[in-house]
């Protein structure tokens, strides 16, 4: 009897161990997020977002509301290719769990990078309404709003919809997304409260990355947390009109099942839908007039620099060495070969000319003597015009004489100066300033070859291009 008392009494000591590790376990994966925090609200961080109850009954709607249409937006952040990766996150999302995006405008120019989730936030409200932020400025009034986005900078950015840059009809044709500019009108008055999602801010928003861990919110954020959002918390959240996501850059904070239909969407994702910035008359007409003049479609090839000076002659001498190991090995070759003595090319190169002459004779060169011979179109952070600054890009013009710049092409008389000249202004922005980058990827997704130093989510952005 002794002996099965204790057998027992073990067996007991079991069960409440297993039990507490159950109960421990629920508490670490139950994912949360705050229902409690409106788009235009300006609360502090919590220390912890709370998780709404599970609803055995769907939510009634708010009145005027259809309940059928359920949102999701974001708090975009990051460069061009950032923006668009969130974009593209927030499709994935959309299918997933039969939402309609609410897309943020695309910020160009200026842009800032990853915040906590009330930063986000904030930037996001602020930039929201330009025009008040000026008379702030103007005003030198000391508010939230001008110290969210700073007056110096108000004139290196602006906004555009994602529209005017991309074809997003076969989304809705072919998917079922439906994707809107503004915030309808059901939300517009404040009695829907968005659900908060954000796992990169709030140690309640997710699953750790790494292992099984319960991450604890810290006092200050100094970077994203690594957590993810699972498929089955985008679930749970069905009943909810509104999802305010915070950051949506990594596609792998946000888990959604695997099936045939996120599979084609993938696919087109990658080959088809949103991938080439060609939808925008002006942008479409400046860069079809750099193209024309660097040969055609095909017939030149990118390369975008993106350097930390001082810059020594023998970093740069690296850099010419890196890209001469990764660009195609035909134009490599032809490159490292001396240019033919009878032609046109070898004089003006012997004679150390640049100017249109020498962009003719190499487009004329490698369309008469030499069709792997690279042709090049600089985009830097440097210098617009990449030859007032030889200490810097002298050895690349050494070993690729026909390479040329933006700047170029308008002293020259190929490119419109003024090529945005129809985007309605906004303010003292030079519209041809902010667009640059966009323009620069755009004409890189018409060319033979892209190379870019260091590598960033361009070069990904570049590998979806439909093939030439």
């Amino acid at each position: 009897m002794l002996r099965t008392g204790r057998y027992v009494y073990y067996i007991g000591i079991v069960l409440v161990f297993t039990l507490l590790f159950f109960l421990v376990s629920r508490r670490q994966h139950a994912p949360a997020v705050d229902p409690d925090v409106r788009s235009s609200g300006l609360k502090q961080q919590p220390e912890h977002a709370l998780f709404p109850p599970k609803h055995n009954q769907p939510k009634p709607a708010p009145a005027g509301q259809d309940p059928s249409k359920r949102y999701l937006t974001w708090l975009p952040h990051g460069d061009f290719a950032e923006q668009h990766e969130a974009f593209r996150n927030a499709i994935r999302i959309a299918y997933e769990t039969k939402r309609i995006i609410i897309a943020p405008p695309l910020r160009v120019g200026h842009y800032y990078p990853w915040q906590p989730f009330h930063q986000l936030e904030q930037r996001r409200e602020a930039q929201r309404d330009k025009a008040l932020l000026r008379q702030l400025c103007r005003t030198d009034t000391q508010d939230w709003r001008s110290e969210a986005e700073p007056c110096e900078t108000l004139d290196e950015w602006t906004e555009v919809d994602w529209a005017d840059l991309f074809d997003l009809e076969p989304l809705a044709t072919q998917f079922g997304i439906e994707i809107i500019q503004q915030l309808p009108e059901e939300l517009q008055d404040g009695t829907v409260r968005p659900v908060v999602l954000d796992p990169t801010s709030f140690a309640g928003n997710g699953s750790n990355v790494e292992h099984d861990d319960i991450i604890i919110q810290p006092t200050i954020l100094t970077g994203p947390l690594k957590q993810y959002v699972s498929s089955d918390t985008l679930q749970a959240l069905d009943n909810e009109p509104f999802l305010l996501l915070g950051s949506l850059t990594s596609s792998a904070r946000y888990k959604t099942r695997s099936s045939k239909g996120q599979s084609a969407l993938k696919q087109a994702l990658t080959r088809r839908v949103f991938v080439t910035p060609d939808h925008w008359p002006p942008l479409t007409a400046a860069a079809s007039a750099i193209m024309a003049a660097l040969g055609g479609r095909g017939q030149y090839s990118s390369l975008h620099l993106t350097l930390d000076e001082p810059i020594s002659l023998q970093k740069m001498e690296g850099i010419v060495l890196e890209i001469f190991g990764d660009i195609p090995i035909n134009q490599a070759v032809s490159a490292a070969m001396p240019i033919l003595k009878q032609s046109r090319l070898a004089d003006l190169v012997s004679d150390n000319a640049h100017g249109p002459e020498l962009l003719e004779a190499c487009v004329e060169y490698r369309r008469l003597s030499d069709k792997r011979y690279p042709v090049y179109y600089l985009a830097n952070n440097i210098a617009d015009d990449a030859r007032t600054r030889m200490d810097v890009f002298g050895p690349l013009y050494e070993a690729f004489p026909c390479m040329f710049t933006k700047s170029d092409l308008m002293k020259w008389g190929f490119l419109d100066v003024h090529w945005a000249r129809s985007i309605p202004p906004d303010g003292g922005v030079v519209m041809e300033r902010v667009l640059a980058p966009i323009l620069d990827i755009l004409v890189g997704t018409k060319s033979y070859s892209f190379f870019e130093i260091p590598q960033t989510q361009v070069t990904r952005f570049m590998s979806w291009q439909p093939k030439q």
